[in-house]
């Protein structure tokens, strides 16, 4: 990724949407542990609106890492990156950078399963599925 967002900036992309449509759910995945920090402090200026929703992965696994790991232990990262993206793909609101594979890959899922809602971005462009 070419360029790293604060979550405020996200945040501030869909928060009005959210509240509307009362959504206070919010899943967040990232590689920088540092994020998680982060929502508790743009939470509080939310007062306390959204609640948080993760699952423990590893993080970091670079190809040649995972290759390096035993086949039990690579199975178990997959698993860990299927069920994010399974999380991640039927969440109701999604938001990503563009310059993020993943979050392309996410999005192009959310396509496929007939989700029909924005997809916001900080770079300044608001992609529609059509």
């Amino acid at each position: 990724m070419s360029q790293a967002y604060h979550l405020q900036r996200y945040f501030s992309l869909f928060d009005e949407h959210a509240r509307l449509a009362k959504i206070s759910n919010v899943y967040i995945n990232s590689e920088d542990g540092y994020v998680f920090k982060e929502f508790e402090e743009v939470n509080r200026n939310k007062k306390k609106y959204y609640k948080l929703l993760s699952i423990n992965t590893t993080r970091n696994i670079v190809f040649s890492t995972l290759m390096g790991m035993s086949i039990e232990h690579r199975g178990e990262i997959v698993l860990e990156f299927l069920t994010d993206l399974f999380i991640e793909a039927h969440a109701d609101l999604h938001a990503g950078t563009l310059t993020s594979n993943w979050c392309r890959l996410v999005d192009e899922i959310r396509l496929v399963l007939g989700k029909r809602i924005p997809y916001y971005t900080p770079e300044n462009r608001f992609l529609v599925d059509v």
